[in-house]
């Protein structure tokens, strides 16, 4: 058998501290979007959760016509995130991966391809809620898909995050990033509103309310239970696809509620890949308020790893093992 690569956080840390890596998970996203869109790609997922576990033991596996194979196991605590690779025909191991960086920029670049097709026309403004480890990658990947943004309104709890990562992130990407001291002000005139707060998930209160949100505008949502059924009911709706929103044992909050009183189904929901390729359209009039649920699609999964094997490939990053020893037999 092969030796197996192994790539630690630190191997894949310089993609998160340099911009100038943004195009390539957001090519990979893309590319997954199409593959799926095409039905060439294949997804199993199996999830283990004792009662009130936030987390617990998720595994997906992800193959397709002409891709690797891949295997990603998310846990806690604290939070492990693994990916596996295995060559798609023979099915040898290729490499043990960090998943924690990879998967960062992954969510950031399905935001940055979301934006890059459904935000308004002439989109300038961003409302940004978190600045905490998935916030860098979310901005690195609308700024790059939305090239004509010009203002991020960003707000997080504690004031000096909020600054710091105001600071920091204007530098980075020369856009005007502004700390604001409520979600309201994050809101108010924004053209694409980022919910990047997946600490949310304990909270049951929604984060914004409909009349805060401008007419047209781009609502990007990571997390359940951040937008009421209210809020669900006035928007168009669009993700990767409809299983995403309902492949756990039951909708995620607030889908499942609407679902149940027969409010939402399948057809109202708008699929990226006909999006992308110009098929499709979520909005019916301009003020149509968009949005876009962004968990689920685990397809990316694969393609972002492979580019992140092929990063590390290139800049001979990760030491080999093996996993058999020379003196066991073959069968």
């Amino acid at each position: 058998m092969p030796d197996v690569l192994l790539l630690s956080d630190s191997d894949f840390w310089p993609l998160r501290a340099d911009p100038t890596y943004a195009d390539g998970p957001i090519d990979a996203v893309e590319r997954a979007i199409r593959a799926h869109n095409d039905g060439v790609t294949r997804f199993q997922g199996i999830v283990d959760r004792n009662p009130g576990e936030f987390e617990g033991l998720r595994v997906a596996m992800a193959a397709g016509d002409g891709t690797l194979t891949g295997l990603r196991l998310f846990g806690n605590p604290p939070h492990t995130r693994a990916f596996m690779l295995f060559d798609g025909t023979t099915r040898a191991m290729m490499a043990l991966m960090d998943y924690g960086v990879l998967n960062s920029l992954r969510v950031g670049a399905i935001a940055g391809v979301a934006s890059k097709y459904l935000a308004p026309p002439g989109a300038k403004v961003m409302g940004l809620l978190g600045s905490g480890w998935q916030a860098p990658p979310q901005v690195q990947s609308v700024v790059r898909g939305v090239p004509g943004l010009e203002r991020i309104q960003v707000y997080s709890p504690t004031k000096a995050n909020r600054e710091t990562f105001a600071e920091r992130m204007s530098e980075a990407h020369g856009v005007e990033v502004v700390p604001v001291d409520s979600i309201e002000a994050a809101v108010d005139g924004a053209d694409i509103v980022d919910l990047c707060a997946p600490g949310h998930f304990d909270v049951h209160e929604p984060l914004v309310d409909l009349e805060w949100v401008k007419p047209g505008a781009l609502v990007i949502s990571m997390a359940a239970k951040q937008l009421s059924e209210e809020f669900v009911l006035a928007c168009r709706v669009a993700t990767v696809n409809w299983n995403s929103l309902v492949n756990e044992p039951r909708p995620r909050p607030p889908y499942d509620g609407l679902i149940e009183k027969g409010l939402f189904s399948r057809d109202d929901v708008t699929e990226l890949g006909p999006i992308m390729d110009g098929q499709a359209d979520p909005r019916r009039a301009p003020e149509d308020r968009v949005i876009y649920d962004l968990t689920g699609g685990n397809v990316h999964d694969l393609f972002v790893a492979t580019w992140g094997y092929e990063w590390a490939v290139s800049q001979g990053l990760g030491r080999t093992f093996a996993l058999t020893g020379e003196s066991l037999p073959r069968w």
